[in-house]
């Protein structure tokens, strides 16, 4: 079983030994994040995964809606304005996917059906405000980890940006050569690892 060591976003199989790159590492040890990564601060990275627990908690129906922080609320208030314009209900919330043989994990915010037609959507929550191609690779690794059924359509990729006045704005990304960046910076992490002296 995948453990996560959140203090330092590791993940581990104890049973084999093996220690996975995490999808966003790998993204942005290969400088794909670009400009965005100069507004990801403490206080972005706090707010996130208390919004993030928020949602999750909520979609497993274990909050209660009154201990939410205020500062909070708006960004809640715009995850359900989406799934009531939607209908939209996650068969995997905060979901842990791995692949062995390339040996990297991530966690997938929400997994679920396609509310306009067949096959699943994978969405990845925000609480910034400026859209990121990263954006689009992040999830398609996703993808590749979640795997898909050969039948069915590939998986859409959403970020569902929740913004602070309550309102959501859902962003597609439809790049499929966003699969092909990824593979190839998945092995470029690796390649530096096992080559370049100092990386870990």
């Amino acid at each position: 079983m995948i453990q996560l060591d959140e203090a330092t976003h590791t993940y581990t199989d104890p049973d084999i030994g093996l220690v996975y790159a995490s999808v966003t590492k790998i993204i942005g040890e290969a400088g794909l994040r670009g400009d965005a990564a100069r507004y990801y601060t403490e206080y972005s990275r706090e707010r996130g995964s208390k919004a993030h627990k928020v949602v999750e908690l909520y979609l497993k129906g274990t909050l209660d809606e009154a201990t939410v922080d205020p500062a909070l609320a708006g960004y809640f208030q715009a995850y359900k304005a989406f799934e009531a314009d939607t209908g939209f209900f996650p068969g995997f919330i905060e979901h842990i996917l791995h692949s062995v043989p390339l040996r990297v994990a991530g966690t997938a915010d929400l997994i679920g059906p396609d509310w306009k037609g067949k096959g699943a959507v994978i969405i990845d929550l925000k609480t910034s405000m400026t859209p990121s191609p990263a954006t689009g690779i992040q999830l398609s690794g996703y993808e590749e980890l979640f795997g898909v059924n050969p039948e069915l359509p590939k998986p859409k990729r959403f970020a569902l940006h929740l913004k602070p006045d309550g309102k959501p704005k859902l962003i597609p990304y439809t790049d499929r050569n966003d699969r092909a960046v990824f593979l190839a910076a998945v092995a470029l992490y690796h390649w530096r690892k096992a080559n370049v002296k100092g990386e870990t």
